[in-house]
């Protein structure tokens, strides 16, 4: 999960990848709430922009702001999931299991959930599509994150954002566009 608004190359600067991980959420924390006034905005007509850009940056770069230019080209816009709500986590590790690294719980993390597109009312309409992002800091290292969703579906008639559980490998699509949009998806892992 690279933050969108946090497009400086110091969130990807070697000063800052050797900091602890509560000094990097402490710097996160202040820019997300220094523009806690300002929102983004669904894209509507201009989401047809997504299928010319690369999703590769999203798996890809390395600190904590998605870069303004990878490789000589600028990077994505963000067209989808473009408004949503930030909050400090942590993760608590059950203990009985194998698994090291993050899983063994992190006490600094950033959560970001969102819809993917503007809810709207209506017989037809569509309420959520609901998506979630998690980033846990580490000391002196890039962070350990991840992007989720329920179904590029999303969740017609139902406003509960947790109604379903999240995947990283989302629920295959119904409708012809949203079949394309999953196949972009698909371009990066």
């Amino acid at each position: 999960m690279n933050l969108a608004g946090l497009k400086n190359s110091h969130f990807s600067s070697g000063d800052y990848m050797s900091k602890k991980a509560e000094d990097k959420k402490n710097e996160i924390w202040s820019q997300v709430m220094s523009s806690k006034d300002s929102s983004g905005s669904f894209p509507g007509a201009k989401l047809a922009g997504i299928f010319v850009e690369s999703m590769e940056p999203t798996f890809t770069a390395k600190g904590d702001a998605m870069p303004s230019e990878m490789l000589g080209l600028t990077t994505r816009t963000k067209y989808i999931h473009s408004v949503g709500a930030h909050g400090k986590v942590r993760f608590v590790s059950s203990g009985s299991h194998p698994y090291t690294g993050i899983f063994e719980g992190a006490d600094h993390g950033i959560i970001r959930l969102s819809s993917a597109v503007a809810p709207t009312a209506g017989e037809k309409g569509q309420s959520i599509a609901p998506g979630m992002g998690l980033k846990f800091l580490r000391d002196g290292v890039d962070s350990a994150n991840l992007v989720s969703m329920w179904s590029v579906d999303g969740q017609p008639g139902d406003w509960n954002f947790f109604s379903n559980d999240f995947f990283t490998h989302i629920v295959g699509p119904s409708s012809t566009a949203t079949k394309v949009l999953a196949k972009k998806f698909a371009t990066a892992t």
